[in-house]
């Protein structure tokens, strides 16, 4: 498999599949363990899990800020043919994640109710939301290690064994979530332990990568560490703020929820916070699968392949993100009943509620995947722009003002603004970029300054 030679259309797929499965594995858990909570606890279930959700976003952030900044240059060094560099890359990256982790494991470990009280738990949810956390805390290094190990293995050449690991865990966390929360009757406790041994699996059949004979990645003595340090940091920080503003929202909204409704509307926003989540996993299957295409060519100077590229995975997104949109506005209810055991007032109120924010599924795929592109060609600027406006900025403000202007039932309607105001930015700097590079390159007719221009 050559990045630099082979078609796009048959790399960028072999690529796609085992990443939307690895990409999956960033939400399984609480998709599953959601589903099985809700039927085994109910409504209060659901809603206690909405209240960790937030705890996903973050340890997913923590791989991509040091994961997807670290191998954007790993793979750039290998197709500048820098085997040195490329090592540099992951050793420093691993390095700043273990120390991150380590701070957000004691802080979560020790400020565990206080954070979930942040989250938007109440008296009510906080015994079944800290009876998952107990569990929760003994495995918290498994996801960011795990997920940071997924991202360099798949662009080290070995995207089946990410998704080949991912699968087995989800597998493994399906089975124990049934088996240890309704045969041993463990409830939320048994989830959350299921949670924890299919992460675990997924963590160490990622490790056979690196004893295999394709195995690139090994650790070297480096100098200027911080310097490296800040360079990866600010390649990754638009994907971070994507994970970050993810959970950010959620909080947001939660306590909007419960502010201006109650703990049905907390449950029903729980299943669609739930698949919003799912979405937006998908979505950086979408984006990775294109990442060491693009990252390896911009480093060996073909533009032309790193445009195929990028208008590849833009079809690929507005295809699932309107696919996924259409299922969830004709099933609503039948959505709802998978999550958890409706009362009647759930079912009444979750048709209106679920098709007014499943709107904003059309454009959320292409979102995702106009950031990781443009944190692959490492157009900073453009990449954080878009990554704000769609995890921070348009949420934060969209989430007190539309219910305060126009009342309750305008929040329903923020992910949709938020979403499409977004895509339209997208579109804009995409458009300006190859208006740019056009020029540039129409202009150059020396190979290597053409070359030295293409990322206009």
């Amino acid at each position: 498999m050559n990045l630099q030679t082979d078609s796009i259309c048959r790399l960028y797929f072999k690529y796609l599949v085992p990443s939307l499965f690895s990409g999956l594995v960033m939400s399984i858990y609480s998709l599953v363990d959601m589903i099985v909570v809700g039927q085994h606890e109910g409504a209060a279930g659901t809603a206690a899990l909405a209240c960790v959700s937030p705890l996903w976003a973050f340890f997913c952030c923590l791989s991509t800020l040091f994961g997807n900044g670290g191998a954007v240059l790993f793979s750039r060094a290998k197709g500048e043919g820098q085997e040195k560099e490329s090592r540099a890359a992951f050793t420093v990256s691993f390095l700043l994640l273990c120390g991150v982790t380590a701070v957000v494991w004691f802080t979560m470990a020790v400020f565990d109710e206080s954070l979930l009280r942040l989250f938007g738990a109440d008296d009510a949810l906080m015994p079944l939301a800290l009876r998952y956390m107990k569990w929760l805390k003994l495995g918290i290094p498994l996801w960011p290690v795990g997920y940071f190990l997924g991202i360099f293995i798949r662009n080290d050449g070995s995207p089946v064994l990410v998704g080949v690991a991912t699968v087995c865990g989800g597998v493994l966390n399906v089975f124990g979530d049934i088996f240890l929360t309704f045969t041993c009757d463990m409830g939320i406790e048994g989830a959350a332990v299921a949670t924890v041994a299919g992460q675990g699996m997924v963590f160490l059949i990622q490790l056979l990568h690196l004893f295999s004979k394709k195995n690139t990645i090994s650790f070297t003595r480096v100098t200027a560490f911080w310097k490296r340090g800040m360079e990866i940091a600010s390649v990754g920080i638009s994907s971070f703020l994507c994970s970050v503003g993810m959970g950010f929202v959620v909080v947001l909204f939660n306590n909007q929820i419960m502010r201006y409704y109650g703990g049905n509307e907390l449950a029903i926003y729980g299943v669609a916070g739930n698949l919003f989540t799912l979405v937006q996993t998908f979505s950086y299957g979408i984006g990775n699968a294109a990442q060491p295409i693009v990252a390896e060519n911009v480093g060996a100077g073909k533009p032309d392949r790193v445009l195929r590229t990028r208008n590849l995975g833009c079809c690929v997104a507005v295809g699932i993100g309107l696919g996924v949109m259409v299922i969830a506005l004709l099933f609503p209810i039948q959505i709802v009943q998978l999550y958890m055991r409706a009362s009647m007032e759930i079912q009444n109120a979750a048709p209106g509620i679920l098709r007014r924010y499943f709107t904003c599924l059309l454009f959320l795929p292409f979102n995702i995947y106009a950031t990781y592109y443009l944190q692959a060609v490492q157009r900073v600027i453009e990449s954080l722009t878009v990554s704000l406006l769609h995890s921070f900025l348009l949420g934060a403000v969209f989430v007190y003002l539309f219910p305060a202007v126009w009342g309750g039932t305008s929040i329903w309607y923020v992910m949709f603004f938020v979403e499409l105001i977004t895509a339209i930015a997208a579109v804009i700097i995409f458009i300006k970029r190859d208006i740019r590079q056009a020029e540039v390159l129409g202009g150059v007719t020396d190979e290597t300054n053409r070359d030295c221009h293409m990322q206009l």
